[in-house]
């Protein structure tokens, strides 16, 4: 690059991603002269910086909406800026903020006195929106391995348990395989197309006849699978998915928590832009992968579910189960299926949000629960935990007229729209079997009797406050319908603006 070219880039529209990277190098720095002499100073240290960063997180979410509306590349075209990657980013650094928040009370609790835990939660925040924004193979790469790194590292946080080390093992090697399969793919498009750029490769394939160059068709149909193989890992997609169930349960709760709530968005969001819109022209040829996929995950996600004892390993094969549902998006090129797959993540979070919240907040006899059983008898503790989960519980479970019944019937539309009505049908069964493991559950919470005495910690009013609000969105936005079909409209609208 030219040195006069680097300064005629629009940086302005990366001041979020500066002033982010400014924070961290702070942070760094703080840490070198940062001594622990006593245990309670920590704790003081470590609760004082996690709200500072909840409030310089909220002016990385200014800094975002703030930036006008259109669309440009900037560094030479590695990254892009326009209104897709903003609206993704805002959901992004709402979904870590919340993060933040309900963790709080949570690393007092169990005396989490790791100073790098949140500024390696921020160096993955970094990576995520650096990913969002990618223009090109070698950004998108590098965004991957930000991230990945940052969290293969959080996964081994609890260095004196066996689980969360070999969780984290595991996540590193399968993670580097699948961080193969990207630069494998990536080099197959490099050697076919002579271009990395994300633009130069949607000018290259649409100017293409395939019918006279099959052997450059293929090549580039192999490429872009080894490239989605590796994004279809990271949000723990079947058969991709061995890794999700032991991370979720080796990992400490709060960072459990964040894996399962804050990089799905991104990924989704990265798979939209390569299905929607650089690989436009030959994503028919993808709609039978992403259909067997969607099967497999929806199949293997509830079957597994449903032999789970442990709390954290259901709601990893729950995860990858929903993850499916939202594949079904996937399974036609039609524009007009963004705002289902977009609907459905956002709604999916918000549950999300709401069962981990929960989670991490019940504290039986000053211990955090495990297995499916420390539930039994919450209701007649505590009534307001209990109507929260069976209502999440309901509304995953896609029980109308629930936020999570819409959220499906869209992504049901999708498909139906799609001709795949076998695919609907077998995802409809698919409900219907899932329905058992939440009923499970809710008949833990209501109907089993305690076998010994319990006693149920006070939960937090931030965390007390984000489950009444998320409960809210969840109960009430069937009672205006508009909100749905309007937003969907204006999304759709807004995305195609690109």
């Amino acid at each position: 690059m030219i040195l006069q070219e680097i300064f005629n880039n629009n940086f302005e529209l990366l001041i979020p991603e500066f002033f982010l990277t400014t924070i961290l190098l702070i942070l760094l720095l703080f840490g070198v002269f940062y001594k622990k002499n006593q245990n309670n100073e920590k704790i003081l240290i470590i609760k004082n910086l996690n709200t500072i960063i909840i409030y310089f997180l909220l002016i990385i979410l200014i800094l975002t909406y703030n930036i006008e509306n259109f669309s440009t590349t900037i560094m030479n075209g590695v990254l892009i800026i326009n209104n897709f990657t903003q609206f993704i980013k805002i959901i992004l650094i709402l979904t870590v903020i919340v993060c933040f928040l309900i963790q709080q009370k949570y690393l007092i609790q169990q005396k989490i006195n790791s100073y790098e835990i949140n500024i390696l939660l921020l160096i993955s925040l970094l990576g995520l929106m650096i990913l969002i924004s990618s223009n090109h193979f070698i950004t998108l790469y590098l965004a991957i391995e930000l991230q990945s790194l940052s969290f293969y590292i959080l996964t081994a946080s609890q260095k004196k348990s066996i689980l969360s080390v070999e969780a984290s093992l595991k996540y590193f090697i399968l993670g580097s395989i699948a961080s193969g399969f990207i630069l494998f793919g990536s080099s197959i498009l490099y050697i076919i197309l002579g271009s990395l750029n994300f633009s130069n490769i949607f000018l290259i394939i649409s100017n293409i006849n395939y019918l006279e160059n099959t052997d450059l068709l293929i090549s580039i149909v192999y490429g872009f699978i080894f490239i989605v193989i590796g994004l279809l890992f990271k949000i723990g997609v079947a058969p991709f998915h061995f890794w999700l169930p032991d991370v979720y349960e080796g990992a400490p709760n709060n960072i459990t928590a964040f894996f399962a709530i804050v990089p799905k968005i991104a990924f989704i969001g990265v798979l939209i832009r390569f299905f929607f819109d650089i690989f436009y022209h030959i994503s028919f040829f993808f709609e039978i992968f992403f259909y067997i996929t969607a099967i497999l995950s929806m199949l293997i996600g509830s079957l597994s579910a449903l032999q789970q004892q442990k709390i954290k390993r259901l709601l990893a094969y729950s995860s990858i189960s929903h993850v499916g549902f939202i594949l079904i998006g996937f399974t036609s090129n039609l524009l007009n299926n963004i705002p289902s797959i977009l609907l459905y993540i956002i709604i999916y979070i918000i549950m999300s949000i709401n069962l981990w919240t929960s989670y991490i907040s019940i504290n039986i006899n000053h211990k955090p629960i495990k297995y499916l059983t420390d539930l039994s008898g919450i209701y007649n503790i505590n009534n307001f935990i209990a109507i929260i989960i069976v209502l999440n519980i309901f509304s995953l479970a896609g029980i109308p007229p629930l936020a999570g019944f819409f959220s499906k019937l869209f992504i049901f539309f999708a498909g139906i729209k799609n001709g795949y009505f076998s695919l609907v049908f077998f995802a409809v069964i698919i409900s219907i079997i899932s329905s058992f493991y939440y009923l499970k559950i809710i008949k833990i919470i209501y109907f089993e009797k305690i076998s010994k005495k319990k006693f149920l910690s006070k939960i937090n009013k931030i965390q007390s406050v984000i489950l009444l609000i998320n409960t809210q969105i969840i109960s009430f936005l069937f009672l205006f319908p508009n909100i749905i079909l309007v937003n969907l409209n204006k999304i759709y609208l807004y995305l195609l603006v690109i």
